[in-house]
């Protein structure tokens, strides 16, 4: 039979913190924070952290800032397009023109959302729309008109296409 001393001296020792436990928390709490805010202040004050890729090239026609071209490679996507006779494969790469070596800094962190400016209005698409010199200038021009709209105030001088297959 257990008697109420038993009880009473169990729930005595279940009561009281492990004092390893906490020596551990002690001395790990302090060293994280410290590491945290080493590494968030590296970062933060860095000038130097150069996080542009090298889908770009510029061209400097002179020595004044004013003459100088900046081309981005967007990525190359694939798409299938409707067409009366069934499903067409189109691959295209573009590659825009700035005006300005600032501006490459905001369209590479709206590349996605140009991706997908691309992707919503090829959707609307179909094969017979894209054939011939008339198609794609068309479509040199809506997708210009929309990559404007989204990357505003940054403009976009023009775009070229690098690789448009259709197939």
């Amino acid at each position: 039979m257990i008697d109420d001393t038993d009880i009473e001296n169990e729930e005595e020792n279940a009561e009281k913190p492990k004092p390893q436990r906490k020596m551990l928390m002690l001395l790990l709490l302090p060293i994280l924070v410290i590491i945290g805010i080493t590494v968030g202040a590296y970062f933060a004050l860095n000038t130097s952290y150069d996080s542009l890729s090298s889908n770009y090239n510029i061209i400097k026609y002179s020595d004044s800032s004013e003459d100088i071209t900046a081309f981005y490679d967007l990525p190359e996507v694939k798409y299938t397009i409707k067409g009366n006779d069934g499903p067409h494969d189109l691959r295209l790469k573009v590659t825009l023109e700035l005006s300005s070596i600032d501006d490459l800094r905001v369209i590479e962190v709206l590349t996605s959302k140009l991706s997908d400016v691309i992707l919503s209005h090829i959707v609307e698409l179909r094969y017979e729309e894209l054939l011939g010199s008339n198609g794609l200038y068309w479509l040199k021009e809506e997708l210009l008109y929309r990559f404007n709209l989204v990357s505003a105030p940054v403009k976009i001088k023009t775009i070229n296409f690098s690789v448009f297959e259709l197939q």
